[in-house]
């Protein structure tokens, strides 16, 4: 006859081969998918308390500076810094949070979330480890800046191109004459 389903364990009920995190409520891999989330998230927040200390730190000492070229240099530093933290919490805020709250949702039967499972883990879980060597390391960040900016300003330029030409037409463009009924001015 038919096909015939065969469990094949831990990693092979999924065509993604990775940990399973969405499970349910009665699942056996439930304390160790929850263990894993909970890590994640304690890790999130002591970093996150770690980074806004040092946020709070430079803030301190760029409001204590004098005025002068040495001061504007250490300034500009340290915004740079909060900056850069600021988009470190954010993209690891962003990347695992909906996945624990999917996550989450799923276990308690909100909704079925195994649909979402192949693209969430392949796709939106990997951004953040992609994101944070850009973030960290000045010459590709800097070089990234460069491309965005330069693109940025392509485009630009292509839409002034595009919108001054459309004005042209438009001058040069006059309605025919459209045939008065008397009485009208």
């Amino acid at each position: 006859g038919g096909v015939s389903h065969q469990v094949l364990g831990f990693y092979g009920n999924d065509p993604v081969c990775l940990f399973k995190f969405f499970v349910s409520a009665d699942d056996h891999q439930i304390i160790y998918s929850w263990s894993l989330l909970g890590t994640n998230f304690v890790c999130f927040g002591i970093i996150s308390i770690c980074y806004i200390t040092v946020f709070g730190i430079t803030s301190a000492s760029s409001s204590s500076l004098s005025q002068g070229a040495a001061g504007d240099l250490v300034r500009n530093r340290n915004q740079r810094l909060q900056r850069k933290i600021s988009i470190i919490i954010l993209t690891d805020l962003l990347c695992w949070l909906p996945f624990i709250i999917i996550s989450f949702l799923h276990t308690i039967g909100k909704i079925d979330a195994s649909p979402w499972y192949a693209l969430l883990s392949i796709l939106v879980l990997p951004i953040n480890s992609v994101i944070n060597p850009l973030l960290y390391d000045e010459i590709i960040g800097s070089s990234l800046c460069g491309l965005l900016r330069n693109a940025s300003n392509r485009v630009r330029d292509f839409v002034n191109t595009i919108t001054t030409q459309i004005r042209n037409m438009a001058s040069r463009y006059t309605p025919p004459d459209i045939a008065r009924e008397p009485g009208h001015t």
